[in-house]
């Protein structure tokens, strides 16, 4: 899976210092929530408002958003989105990318969104940098949450070498054959290197779990063998990408932020307009370990980039 392959990435630096839990609030009820081809749909906020849409990460469901959701819908319609086969909602054949992204645009038609802002995280990301790619004129900006146009540490694989990288993750996942299983490797291994506080591991580990194991192993070949590189200079609509940095779990790797968001750059170099904010110290999941910090980035990207 996605959070196990970076996992697996990063695991050796890992720091064992343990961190305050920021538990993002519980969700606010939706004003109505419905299916949208593959996508599950939950409408946050005032209706006739600048819209934002929120995507989620691998394994995950909007109340990963809990804390941005409940800021932000006062003053927007929200539209958070559960990908099929995570947070207990039914998996789809493949190709996901493609299904998923069809039905996004169809969703923009029939609900008459008009250029919302697209906010994903991870898994997430990558699909809302791909949008930007397919139709950037129907967008008012995206924001990805450490989520890139390719997979970070595979960027100079080939197709075929890609290929074998998703096999070995997905043979790797058929050890966890059951829920329960499921939710042990979640726990104990897979968060505990992509947030910081043993409290949120132990509320977000159940949640990711309720994800169906296929789908995710499905969902992360596909992601792994993706490189949107080539497409970018498609994008015509303002991009951010949020990245996490913290020198006591990745340092050996990467010096500092800055060497960071020098890696980070040269994946986005075919849209020389897209912008690499960091955000420390912070891991993979910063809506739990430095929320404050992300709601700002997010909150300001969304005033300086009204659609046009």
């Amino acid at each position: 899976m996605r959070h196990l392959l970076l996992a697996l990435a990063l695991a050796v630096f890992a720091s064992t210092a343990a961190a305050r839990a920021t538990i993002p609030p519980p969700l606010p009820t939706p004003a109505k929530s419905f299916d949208a081809g593959s996508l599950h749909v939950d409408v946050y906020g005032t209706p006739g408002r600048r819209a934002l849409v929120f995507i989620p990460g691998l394994t995950c469901g909007p109340w990963e958003w809990a804390g941005e959701i409940a800021q932000l819908s006062p003053s927007y319609t929200i539209y958070a989105l559960t990908l099929p086969g995570f947070d207990g909602h039914p998996a789809i054949k493949t190709p996901l990318f493609q299904t998923v992204s069809a039905d996004f645009w169809t969703l923009l038609q029939t609900e008459a969104i008009v250029k919302p802002t697209v906010i994903g995280h991870s898994l997430g990301g990558t699909l809302a940098i791909m949008l930007a790619e397919q139709h950037s004129d129907k967008l008012g900006g995206v924001i990805s949450v450490d989520g890139l146009p390719t997979f970070p540490g595979m960027d100079r694989m080939t197709a075929d070498q890609r290929t074998q990288a998703a096999a070995q993750m997905t043979t790797a996942m058929a050890q966890a054959s059951t829920p329960a299983q499921f939710a042990a490797m979640e726990k104990t291994y897979v968060l505990p290197n992509l947030m910081t506080a043993p409290d949120d591991i132990a509320v977000v580990a159940p949640l990711t779990a309720r994800s169906d194991i296929a789908a995710t192993a499905a969902w992360t070949a596909e992601d792994i063998a993706l490189d949107l590189r080539p497409q970018l200079t498609k994008v015509g609509t303002p991009l951010l990408v949020i990245a996490p940095y913290d020198a006591a779990f990745e340092g050996k790797v990467l010096p500092d932020a800055a060497a960071k968001r020098g890696y980070y750059e040269s994946l986005l170099a075919n849209d020389p307009a897209a912008d690499v904010q960091m955000i420390e110290p912070s891991r993979h999941f910063m809506m739990y370990d430095q929320p404050q910090k992300l709601h700002a980035a997010i909150a300001a990207f969304v005033r300086q980039h009204p659609p046009g």
